[in-house]
């Protein structure tokens, strides 16, 4: 089995990764083919398996956002995977057009692995994040919801964040299932325009 990212990787090897979601999403608007990256030209960190989300911002909207949880290839093509998925695959927006792309922002975020978090309810989980603003999965055998740290920034308040991510996973917001299940997460993330 192949070793896992070990440790955040570093200002360089992100700004190689912005690069590479970069060069997938523009490839999607020329007439040349574009590959996915060669694992022999990155660093050995970066072609380990890794989890990412990749974000798109058009004028400081929303215009895609997909990602993985679970570090199953290699860093640096989920990276090129999830650009090309947020550009033409988030069922909530129209693929991206390429007169958008004067206006666009990519933000790529690399995942810490999930980890459990023991909460019996959730009045813990909301005495949790008032002190840690962390990325957050709830889950059970039919609902899942996943929101990056990021989105503290919009919803700053920890019964906003969890109402809003309960909603997401799509139980109402006043909903604390039996079963329920948190996992914690952290990112390294780094947002430019085109």
């Amino acid at each position: 089995m192949a070793a896992l990212l070990s440790q955040n990787p570093n200002p360089d090897e992100m700004a190689q990764l912005w690069q590479i979601a970069r060069d997938a999403i523009c490839g999607l608007f020329t007439d040349a083919e574009t590959s996915p990256p060669q694992l022999d030209q990155y660093p050995a960190r970066l072609t380990r398996p890794g989890a990412c989300f990749v974000t798109l911002e058009v004028n400081g909207q929303l215009q895609g956002c997909l990602g993985s949880l679970v570090a199953h290839t290699p860093l640096v093509l989920d990276v090129y995977q999830k650009a090309r998925a947020s550009a033409c695959e988030d069922q909530r927006f129209a693929p991206l057009t390429s007169s958008q792309l004067d206006a666009l922002s990519i933000e790529v975020s690399v995942l810490s692995e999930p980890e459990l978090l023991e909460v019996r309810s959730e009045e813990a989980l909301l005495a949790y994040l008032a002190e840690h603003r962390v990325g957050v999965i709830l889950s059970d055998q039919m609902h899942r919801g996943v929101f990056l740290p990021q989105v503290w920034e919009s919803l700053p308040e920890p019964a906003d964040f969890v109402s809003h991510l309960k909603r997401k996973a799509g139980w109402r917001s006043d909903d604390w299932p039996p079963g329920i299940e948190v996992r914690v997460f952290t990112v390294t993330s780094i947002r430019r325009m085109l």
